[in-house]
């Protein structure tokens, strides 16, 4: 359950960073989506020739390198740059709607996510009933996108007290709880587990954590060495997630090795932490070439 809020936080990230900017579609073009393009086609170059390299891709050709990367199968779990490219396209329409929007026009569109993507959602479970989903027209990665503006922008943090913030942090221990009761008795009514009600609760959990957050940093500072080990590890984030799956296929046979000598769990959090780590430290090699550090 709350491990579906990361693309989200990113989302909204995204809209409280950029939203409040002033800058020409020229400079959006040069500035972000081109590093962001370049960056997705480099990678996925480099990613298909190791697909051939393992016999992965038997029909390897420059047509179905090019077909495969407008589908974005290439790399499957780069479809987060396919989106946040969308994101950068229409940025310049998003700041327009997020400066023009009045405060209690963002709390009616919070208020329609939550009917809309969850009351519905509930709705159809319980009764059955398909609703037309043609009703609501407002993307969810777009509503992610404006309430990040919102509550990172919008909202006056420092007038907001401890009593409230520790309420709203109850609150979402609560919500963790009634979504994973929706999930079991889901489960108990179909037999699987639906990944539409695993993310159900999503929008309410991610708002919750992106504004405790924002209220934690506005009220306390990390130690000097964690500040700055943060800072640099998110300098970092990018690389990372576009060569945590080669350090994967790199570790693969130490996740087996483990499976066999140990329990699921410690065998698992070996791969993820030494994926992360790896690639990590790649990232740091690659950022001192000079024309890869831009990129990354």
């Amino acid at each position: 359950v709350v491990c579906r809020i990361n693309v989200p936080l990113f989302l909204m990230i995204t809209g409280a960073l950029l939203l409040d900017r002033k800058e020409p579609i020229k400079e959006i073009y040069q500035k972000r989506i081109f590093r962001i393009a370049s960056v997705l086609f480099i990678f996925s170059v480099f990613y298909y020739v190791i697909a051939v390299a393992r016999g992965r891709n038997t029909g390897a050709s420059v047509m179905d390198f090019l077909r495969r990367f407008l589908q974005g199968s290439v790399q499957e779990s780069f479809w987060y740059l396919y989106l946040y490219l969308g994101v950068l396209i229409v940025l310049p329409f998003l700041r327009k709607l997020a400066e023009s929007l009045e405060n209690r026009e963002f709390l009616y569109l919070l208020l329609l996510q939550l009917f809309a993507g969850i009351g519905i959602q509930i709705l159809e479970k319980v009764t059955g009933i398909q609703i037309n989903d043609n009703l609501y027209l407002i993307n969810i990665y777009s509503f992610y996108v404006l309430s990040g503006y919102f509550l990172g922008n919008r909202i006056q943090i420092e007038t907001i007290g401890k009593r409230q913030c520790l309420a709203i942090a109850g609150g979402l221990m609560l919500e963790i709880a009634v979504a994973t009761g929706i999930i079991v008795w889901d489960y108990h009514q179909t037999g699987i587990y639906d990944q539409a009600c695993i993310g159900l609760l999503s929008p309410i959990l991610t708002l919750g954590i992106f504004f405790c957050i924002r209220w934690l940093c506005s009220r306390y500072r990390l130690p000097r060495w964690l500040e700055s080990l943060v800072l640099f590890i998110g300098s970092c984030v990018l690389g990372i997630y576009l060569l945590e799956q080669f350090t994967r296929i790199q570790l693969l046979p130490l996740y087996l090795y483990l499976t066999e000598k140990s329990i699921g769990i410690v065998a698992c959090s070996c791969y993820v932490i030494g994926s992360f780590l790896l690639a990590l430290a790649y990232t740091i090699l690659l950022k001192r070439i000079p024309g890869i550090k831009r990129l990354l």
